[in-house]
């Protein structure tokens, strides 16, 4: 019995010695072959791997072309199993063509006169064979970065669930950290010296940050672990004003001038997009030139079937190399002039995408910057 390699060419010619003499050119090539008696039998074998399929014309009936052709059909992405075909020599007839052009169910067909030349069968298994080789390499490489990605689900999944544990498990212990820091400090300010003065306020700077950072952590954690959106029918404008009555205190405090020039109906989830308008008018706010009154513009423009909606502002803007950087979790590129834990954009990122958008900034330093995002309109789902 010839060894199940999965290099195996299989071989099916139904009249005279074909399969057997082929099978033997092949064998002292080197090369791996079985003989199937049947179209049916060939099929079966098909079931595990194999290199090449050789079989004659003659066997080429209409249904075992379905049959075939079912087979090879039902293949998976990275496959397309060669099938070396051998003719009658001669000029082709109209019935030859029309069995040629049933072989287009086939796939990856290669067709060889008889009668066969040693050399040229050996040749056509050999190209057939490395074909071959090439799509169990690529077979391999998707099973590889299948596995590599499920660790990486796996593990990004046991990361969240970390940063939502711990930011919500260490709230409580901090602020009776930060309470009992206040008394304690309110009790003895008075017989301090100043250094020591200096290191208190240090210490309940640290504290105040540390709740800061917890806090947005938090929020972070639970757009992740919130079930999927609940995308309705909504018009923006309603997300929009939910973030100005959060916003109002800041916006009369910094002055700003704040202009919508019409936002549409799209499909979204409108209290995590009011998230998304908060934290990007927040950004808006705080990162502005101490000299310049805020301008922030939000416009709208439609793409295909989504919406953009741009939010543009003429604060201190930065340089565009770092426009992918900002939208990672806690990076942020002014760390000591500007308060913050550099969560907001992040979020941003992760509601825009799980409705089936996404988000992007253009930025210039000194010039402001225009963030962009799409959502879906309601004809599209």
């Amino acid at each position: 019995m010839a060894t199940r390699s999965p290099e195996r060419i299989l071989i099916h010619a139904p009249y005279g010695r074909d399969g057997a003499v082929i099978a033997q050119v092949l064998e002292r090539a080197g090369i791996v072959s079985e003989v199937c008696p049947s179209v049916p039998g060939l099929c079966e074998e098909l079931s595990s791997d194999a290199g090449a399929v050789i079989i004659a014309d003659e066997a080429l009936r209409s249904s075992n072309v379905e049959e075939l052709g079912r087979i090879l059909n039902s293949q998976e992405s990275w496959s397309d199993l060669p099938v070396i075909v051998l003719t009658a020599k001669g000029d082709p007839t109209d019935w030859t063509r029309h069995r040629f052009r049933s072989l287009k169910p086939l796939g990856n067909v290669i067709l060889l006169e008889r009668p066969l030349r040693t050399e040229t069968a050996i040749s056509a298994s050999e190209t057939a064979l490395r074909a071959r080789r090439r799509q169990y390499e690529v077979r391999n490489l998707l099973k590889s970065l299948q596995e590599a990605n499920a660790e990486l689900t796996a593990t990004n999944q046991e990361l969240e669930e970390f940063a939502y544990a711990a930011s919500h498990d260490l709230q409580e212990p901090l602020r009776m950290v930060n309470i009992y820091t206040q008394m304690i400090i309110g009790q003895a300010m008075s017989g301090l010296d100043s250094e020591t003065r200096k290191c208190a306020t240090f210490v309940q700077r640290g504290v105040k940050r540390m709740e800061t950072l917890l806090h947005d952590l938090l929020r972070f954690s639970r757009v992740v672990h919130s079930e999927s959106p609940c995308a309705t029918d909504q018009c923006l404008d309603d997300a929009f004003r939910e973030s100005l009555t959060i916003l109002r205190t800041r916006i009369e405090e910094s002055g700003a001038s704040i202009t919508n020039r019409g936002l549409p109906r799209v499909l979204c989830d409108q209290a995590q997009f009011s998230q998304v308008f908060e934290n990007l008018l927040s950004n808006a706010l705080k990162y502005r030139k101490a000299d310049r009154q805020p301008r922030i513009v939000l416009f709208s423009e439609k793409r295909g079937n989504h919406w953009m909606i741009g939010v543009k502002d003429n604060g201190i803007g930065f340089e565009q190399k770092y426009a992918e950087k900002i939208f990672g979790l806690f990076k942020r590129l002014h760390r000591d002039e500007y308060p913050g834990t550099g969560i907001g954009l992040a979020i941003c990122k992760r509601i825009v995408e799980r409705q089936g958008g996404k988000i992007w900034v253009e930025s210039e330093p000194d010039r402001g910057s225009t963030f962009y995002f799409t959502v879906p309109e309601p004809e599209a789902h």
